[in-house]
């Protein structure tokens, strides 16, 4: 019976190594999912033994998470940063400004990284992220980042509108992205980059105007000491 043993690389063949594994990983979990892709698969496409997954990832698991993990902070990188730069901006800019630039830094990436949102589908039916992993490194920066925006760029709104906004804006883009998948995969689709556009636009309209009507409801006054009060339409 052929062993396989661990060869222990040069520093910059280790790395090549690894990134091969993960680039392979990654391709193959959002095909296959996690059930349905073997070690042998991964190493086999990356082009080494099969102990090499567990010198460089500690195991079958670990690969999944650093595979599943890598590909979530390019994303929420990119997110954050379309998001601090459009709070420095000086003069801040207008609330469709601020959706639109937010809608594209959302989908944009999503557009051309298909395997994440493979990735994400596998995950809601058989979830093996811990989920500290993902509420703590991923949502609750995205959502910390999109409450400041909307509080400098958006009408005043209590907290738990705020909130549910964000929550709102965020549901829009992800149907957005996963619909965007499924007509894409038809053959005679529109250009995509047309669909988006398009998309992003009635985004903007859609959402400014919904923003708005939720600050008429309520309207928040900003006393000497900084506290903020809601005042209930009608009261």
């Amino acid at each position: 019976m052929k062993v396989e043993t661990t060869v222990v690389d040069q520093p910059h063949e280790a790395e090549d190594t690894r990134e091969r594994i993960l680039a392979a990983a990654q391709k193959l979990f959002a095909e296959k999912g996690f059930e349905g892709t073997s070690v042998r698969d991964i190493t086999t496409a990356a082009g080494c033994n099969v102990a090499s997954v567990n010198y460089h990832f500690g195991g079958k698991d670990s690969l999944y998470l650093e595979a599943f993990r890598s590909l979530l902070t390019l994303l929420r990188d990119h997110r954050l940063g379309v998001l601090d730069e459009l709070l420095v901006r000086s003069p801040a800019p207008t609330l469709e400004a601020f959706l639109e630039s937010f809608a594209r830094g959302f989908l944009d990436p999503i557009v051309e990284e298909r395997d994440f949102m493979a990735l994400m589908t596998w995950e809601m039916f058989n979830p093996r992220m811990p989920r500290e992993v993902f509420a703590g490194e991923f949502i609750q920066p995205l959502l910390e980042r999109v409450s400041a925006a909307l509080a400098r760029f958006g009408p005043p709104l209590d907290g738990g509108t705020v909130r549910l906004t964000v929550m709102s804006l965020i549901g829009q883009l992800l149907h957005a992205i996963k619909a965007y998948q499924m007509f894409t995969a038809h053959e005679g689709s529109e250009p995509a980059t047309v669909r988006v556009d398009d998309y992003i636009r009635h985004f903007v309209r859609f959402s400014a105007a919904g923003i708005r009507a939720c600050a008429e409801d309520s309207r928040v006054t900003v006393g000497a000491n900084g506290a903020r009060t809601v005042v209930e339409a009608g009261s």
